[in-house]
């Protein structure tokens, strides 16, 4: 009888410790935040450059500057412009990709360079997603020995554009973007 008191105190008394110990905490240093970058700031005076670095394909290589002139505070980022036509209109939509995704894009390029120069006869896919949801990839075809590159924009109401490009012209994106990035 004793046994079974004894144990039903313990229990009583460590749900009640666990109802009244606080939750897990966590350190705010650990999160990583980036503040609120210019461009979204609001009741302050925003100033926007764009400059046009490249242009690959239908797209324009830019570096866009901006800067909030009330306290002179700016940011460099690399803006993918691309533009379409249809019979109503003309649609332009221009993504960014800071310095730090812009890096580890190239490095993705350069690592899909080396898998298409790989003598490997299996079907394989690849692709580099940034965070404005620009997808670059790459797949192989193995029936037809073929390598095809995209780049593909998250798609609108009315739209999907997806740009098409060789081994080749890889190279080229390649070259473009590491001088953009000596650029931002």
């Amino acid at each position: 009888m004793k046994k079974i008191i004894i144990a039903i105190s313990c229990v009583c008394c460590i749900s009640a410790i666990a109802q009244t110990s606080p939750p897990p905490s966590f350190s705010r240093n650990s999160i990583t935040t980036n503040p609120p970058k210019i461009n979204s700031r609001k009741g302050t005076l925003i100033e926007k450059k764009t400059n046009v670095l490249a242009k690959f394909k239908s797209l324009n290589i830019q570096k866009i500057i901006t800067k909030d002139l009330t306290d002179n505070s700016s940011e460099t980022v690399l803006g993918v412009m691309y533009e379409y036509e249809t019979y109503d209109g003309i649609f332009k939509k221009t993504l960014t990709i800071e310095k730090q995704e812009l890096s580890k894009l190239i490095l993705s390029l350069q690592m899909l360079e080396q898998k298409e120069n790989d003598k490997n006869n299996q079907e394989a896919k690849y692709k580099f997603v940034t965070m404005s949801n620009i997808e670059i990839g790459g797949i192989y075809h193995k029936e037809q020995n073929l390598w095809i590159n995209y780049i593909k924009f998250p798609s609108g109401n009315y739209n999907s554009s997806l740009n098409e490009f060789s081994k080749e012209e890889l190279k080229e994106l390649i070259r473009i973007l590491k001088n953009a990035e000596q650029e931002l």
